[in-house]
């Protein structure tokens, strides 16, 4: 690879990046969103030897010693996505160690901070991962190792086979494609009032409230990109988030007129069954943030959707409808699909906990 164009183009913006970064070191703290963190137009290339490896939710961790001057080492600090996008690629596994020589390809740090959101690393072994979602190939467009294999538990897929009924399966996104489908499909651009033109536009994405392990209210929660689970429940239906390990319950049995009061997270939903389509109106959800762009939304948000799984189970598709006068002047309708893997299960999300994964 030494000495082509691509490589020369990578190591010059190494170089740059380590100039401006050496003189202002510093360690990142893990967030749910990266937003106002790093820089997606601006990705760089660091190669070091791994120090520390944290497992966790929201973000993987990685602390990686990069040389520069004769004798000075950076450790930087090495932030990636969420367990569940390396088990949906087959990589639910501890595939780098401490002592690891370690290439990473990665949006750069808006702080003037040794930091990086991780999309690609090269292992030692010459294999590629792919580490976040919508992330494409990158070093092994060099080498002829190609991608670290992938490894699924055939039990898990025999098991979901046999268990799988209309929308009562484990739902995951396509995260191999950019931009991933459904994530930001609550973004508009849709028809704001004044008033919530004027809260978006104070919205600061590199909000301190942003750090950690920040649970997703309704809709917001329809459009992370982790699997989800339908389960039956006498009379109600239960959704099973990974994200955040949270769970929305769905009453059958009853009307938004026997419903609480109070405001919840996600709100109070009543669900009945028009053919095989799951049609659910929430009500009562706790005002937050609709997206990531700081979009918000009043107490009196009517929410109206509609699961349908295809024939056959492989897709589920999804619409959205939203009232809410505070917020928008008209009506909105949006959609999205999740596709059925039955690889994929819904694992724990344990936030901010380090997970032993399988060797």
């Amino acid at each position: 690879m030494g000495g082509s164009p691509h490589n020369e183009t990578r190591m010059l913006r190494l170089a740059t990046l380590l100039l401006v970064l050496l003189v202002s070191p510093g360690i990142a703290r893990a967030h749910h969103s990266v937003a106002g963190f790093f820089d997606p137009a601006n990705q760089v290339e660091i190669e070091g030897i791994v120090q520390k490896v944290s497992w966790r939710n929201p973000h993987t961790v990685f602390l990686i010693d990069v040389a520069g001057e004769p004798g000075d080492v950076t450790t930087w600090t090495v932030e990636s996505g969420a367990l569940g996008v390396l088990r949906s690629r087959g990589l639910a596994r501890e595939f780098v160690q401490p002592g690891d020589h370690v290439r990473i390809l990665g949006d750069a740090s808006l702080r003037s901070r040794p930091e990086l959101f991780a999309r690609n690393m090269l292992l030692g072994n010459g294999k590629e991962v792919m580490l976040t979602a919508g992330s494409k190939p990158y070093f092994s467009q060099d080498s002829q190792k190609g991608m670290l294999e992938a490894e699924f538990d055939q039990s898990v897929i025999d098991a979901a086979i046999e268990n799988a009924d209309g929308i009562f399966r484990v739902w995951t996104t396509n995260i191999e494609l950019r931009p991933i489908p459904g994530v930001g499909f609550l973004r508009g651009p849709h028809p704001l009032t004044e008033a919530a033109k004027a809260t978006r536009a104070e919205y600061d994405a590199s909000d301190e409230a942003l750090l950690g392990c920040t649970g997703w209210s309704m809709p917001r929660i329809m459009s992370n990109p982790l699997p989800m689970q339908f389960v039956r429940e006498d009379d109600r239906i239960v959704l099973r988030f990974e994200e955040n390990d949270s769970v929305r319950v769905i009453h059958m049995d009853t009307d938004l007129a026997n419903g609480p009061d109070e405001l919840a997270t996600f709100g109070y939903s009543v669900g009945h069954w028009e053919g095989k389509t799951l049609v659910v109106v929430t009500t009562n959800v706790q005002p937050e943030r609709l997206d990531n762009a700081g979009t918000p939304f009043s107490a009196d948000m009517r929410l109206l959707e509609h699961f349908t799984a295809s024939e056959g189970g492989q897709r589920l598709e999804y619409r959205l409808r939203i009232e809410d006068r505070a917020t928008f002047t008209e009506v909105i309708e949006v959609g999205r699909h999740w596709d059925w893997r039955p690889e994929i299960q819904v694992a724990a999300y344990e936030c901010h906990k380090d997970q032993q994964l399988p060797q």
